[in-house]
Protein backbone atom coordinates (compact mmCIF):
# COMPACT_ATOMS: atom_id res chain seq x y z
CA UNK A 1 0.00 0.00 0.00
CA UNK A 2 3.34 2.44 0.88
CA UNK A 3 4.49 2.10 -2.59
CA UNK A 4 1.23 2.41 -4.28
CA UNK A 5 0.76 5.85 -2.16
CA UNK A 6 4.42 6.89 -2.62
CA UNK A 7 4.85 6.26 -6.55
CA UNK A 8 1.07 8.64 -7.27
CA UNK A 9 2.84 11.06 -4.94
CA UNK A 10 6.22 11.07 -6.76
CA UNK A 11 4.63 11.05 -10.22
CA UNK A 12 2.55 14.04 -9.48
CA UNK A 13 5.26 16.31 -11.11
CA UNK A 14 6.10 13.90 -13.80
CA UNK A 15 2.76 13.58 -15.25
CA UNK A 16 2.54 17.16 -16.50
CA UNK A 17 2.84 18.19 -20.48
CA UNK A 18 5.40 20.37 -21.72
CA UNK A 19 1.91 22.29 -22.03
CA UNK A 20 1.60 22.34 -18.83
CA UNK A 21 4.53 22.77 -17.54
CA UNK A 22 4.82 26.12 -19.71
CA UNK A 23 1.03 26.93 -18.28
CA UNK A 24 3.15 26.68 -15.05
CA UNK A 25 5.96 28.55 -15.69
CA UNK A 26 3.38 31.37 -17.15
CA UNK A 27 1.60 31.54 -13.92
CA UNK A 28 5.00 32.07 -12.27
CA UNK A 29 5.70 34.80 -14.88
CA UNK A 30 2.47 36.42 -14.16
CA UNK A 31 3.54 35.99 -10.47
CA UNK A 32 6.89 37.77 -10.58
CA UNK A 33 5.28 40.61 -12.82
CA UNK A 34 2.70 41.24 -10.47
CA UNK A 35 5.21 41.53 -7.41
CA UNK A 36 7.25 43.98 -9.28
CA UNK A 37 4.37 45.82 -10.49
CA UNK A 38 3.18 46.02 -6.98
CA UNK A 39 6.31 46.91 -5.65
CA UNK A 40 6.30 49.68 -8.10
CA UNK A 41 3.15 51.20 -7.39
CA UNK A 42 4.36 51.52 -3.82
CA UNK A 43 7.39 53.33 -5.08
CA UNK A 44 4.79 55.66 -6.80
CA UNK A 45 3.24 56.40 -3.47
CA UNK A 46 5.84 56.31 -1.92
CA UNK A 47 6.58 58.99 0.91
CA UNK A 48 9.70 57.77 1.15
CA UNK A 49 13.58 58.41 -0.63
CA UNK A 50 14.06 54.89 -1.62
CA UNK A 51 11.21 51.72 -1.37
CA UNK A 52 14.65 49.08 -0.71
CA UNK A 53 14.30 50.40 3.09
CA UNK A 54 14.43 47.50 5.30
CA UNK A 55 11.79 48.70 7.62
CA UNK A 56 8.74 48.26 5.29
CA UNK A 57 5.24 48.34 7.34
CA UNK A 58 3.05 45.30 6.98
CA UNK A 59 0.39 47.00 5.20
CA UNK A 60 3.55 47.44 2.21
CA UNK A 61 4.29 43.60 2.71
CA UNK A 62 0.73 42.84 2.19
CA UNK A 63 0.43 45.00 -0.75
CA UNK A 64 3.27 43.29 -2.53
CA UNK A 65 2.14 39.87 -0.97
CA UNK A 66 -1.69 40.44 -2.87
CA UNK A 67 -0.53 42.05 -6.27
CA UNK A 68 1.35 38.61 -6.67
CA UNK A 69 -0.79 36.06 -5.90
CA UNK A 70 -3.58 38.12 -7.76
CA UNK A 71 -1.63 38.25 -11.07
CA UNK A 72 -0.67 35.36 -11.02
CA UNK A 73 -3.81 34.03 -10.24
CA UNK A 74 -5.63 35.81 -12.98
CA UNK A 75 -3.50 34.69 -15.35
CA UNK A 76 -5.03 31.24 -14.58
CA UNK A 77 -7.83 32.77 -15.10
CA UNK A 78 -7.12 33.78 -18.53
CA UNK A 79 -4.78 31.45 -19.56
CA UNK A 80 -7.72 30.45 -22.58
CA UNK A 81 -7.08 34.06 -24.15
CA UNK A 82 -3.88 33.45 -24.35
CA UNK A 83 -1.32 31.51 -26.73
CA UNK A 84 -3.43 31.51 -29.72
CA UNK A 85 -1.72 32.38 -33.15
CA UNK A 86 -2.23 34.47 -35.91
CA UNK A 87 -3.55 37.95 -35.78
CA UNK A 88 -6.37 37.40 -34.06
CA UNK A 89 -4.62 35.53 -31.30
CA UNK A 90 -2.30 38.21 -30.71
CA UNK A 91 -5.10 40.33 -30.53
CA UNK A 92 -7.00 38.21 -27.72
CA UNK A 93 -3.65 37.85 -25.79
CA UNK A 94 -3.64 41.95 -25.98
CA UNK A 95 -7.38 42.28 -24.48
CA UNK A 96 -6.45 39.60 -22.07
CA UNK A 97 -3.24 41.32 -21.14
CA UNK A 98 -5.06 44.58 -20.29
CA UNK A 99 -8.11 43.23 -18.50
CA UNK A 100 -4.99 41.06 -16.51
CA UNK A 101 -3.65 44.78 -15.77
CA UNK A 102 -7.25 46.40 -14.98
CA UNK A 103 -8.34 43.83 -12.73
CA UNK A 104 -4.91 43.49 -10.79
CA UNK A 105 -5.39 47.01 -10.09
CA UNK A 106 -9.19 46.45 -8.84
CA UNK A 107 -8.43 42.97 -6.89
CA UNK A 108 -5.39 43.95 -5.26
CA UNK A 109 -6.76 47.27 -4.13
CA UNK A 110 -9.78 46.17 -2.66
CA UNK A 111 -7.57 43.16 -0.61
CA UNK A 112 -5.22 46.75 0.41
CA UNK A 113 -7.78 49.37 1.35
CA UNK A 114 -11.83 48.24 0.40
CA UNK A 115 -13.68 50.91 -1.39
CA UNK A 116 -10.82 53.31 -1.88
CA UNK A 117 -8.31 51.03 -2.99
CA UNK A 118 -11.15 49.86 -5.68
CA UNK A 119 -11.50 52.93 -6.76
CA UNK A 120 -7.88 54.04 -7.44
CA UNK A 121 -6.59 50.32 -7.70
CA UNK A 122 -6.38 51.22 -11.80
CA UNK A 123 -4.97 54.74 -11.42
CA UNK A 124 -2.53 54.07 -9.59
CA UNK A 125 -1.71 51.24 -11.91
CA UNK A 126 -2.18 53.46 -14.88
CA UNK A 127 -0.15 56.10 -13.10
CA UNK A 128 2.70 53.48 -12.52
CA UNK A 129 2.95 52.53 -16.21
CA UNK A 130 2.86 56.25 -17.13
CA UNK A 131 5.41 57.16 -14.83
CA UNK A 132 8.15 54.86 -15.21
CA UNK A 133 8.65 53.57 -19.05
CA UNK A 134 10.66 50.87 -17.78
CA UNK A 135 7.87 49.33 -16.01
CA UNK A 136 5.38 49.97 -19.06
CA UNK A 137 8.08 47.78 -20.91
CA UNK A 138 8.34 45.06 -18.32
CA UNK A 139 4.63 45.07 -18.44
CA UNK A 140 4.73 44.23 -22.63
CA UNK A 141 7.51 41.84 -22.33
CA UNK A 142 6.06 40.00 -19.55
CA UNK A 143 2.77 39.75 -21.31
CA UNK A 144 4.30 38.38 -24.48
CA UNK A 145 6.28 35.96 -22.61
CA UNK A 146 3.08 35.13 -20.59
CA UNK A 147 1.62 34.94 -24.55
CA UNK A 148 4.07 32.86 -25.93
CA UNK A 149 4.76 30.36 -23.02
CA UNK A 150 0.71 29.51 -23.15
CA UNK A 151 0.92 28.61 -26.90
CA UNK A 152 2.52 25.07 -26.56
CA UNK A 153 -0.83 24.34 -23.77
CA UNK A 154 -3.03 25.39 -26.58
CA UNK A 155 -1.49 23.34 -29.56
CA UNK A 156 -1.47 20.43 -26.90
CA UNK A 157 -5.27 21.67 -25.76
CA UNK A 158 -6.12 21.66 -29.86
CA UNK A 159 -4.79 18.18 -30.43
CA UNK A 160 -6.70 16.74 -27.68
CA UNK A 161 -10.36 18.53 -28.30
CA UNK A 162 -9.89 19.01 -31.63
CA UNK A 163 -11.01 22.52 -31.34
CA UNK A 164 -10.08 24.94 -33.77
CA UNK A 165 -7.96 28.12 -33.83
CA UNK A 166 -11.12 30.17 -32.85
CA UNK A 167 -13.65 27.63 -31.58
CA UNK A 168 -13.43 28.59 -28.38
Amino acid sequence: MKDVLSSRVDGLFRRLSPGEAKLLAAFLVGAIFGMFLSWSALDTLSWRSATFESDWKTQERWLVFSGTVVTGALVFFMRKHFGHGGLTGLLRALVAGLWVLFLAGILTGTLNMPLWGTTFGVIIIAATLVKSPFVAASAVIALALIHWLCRPWQIERRSIFGFGETDY
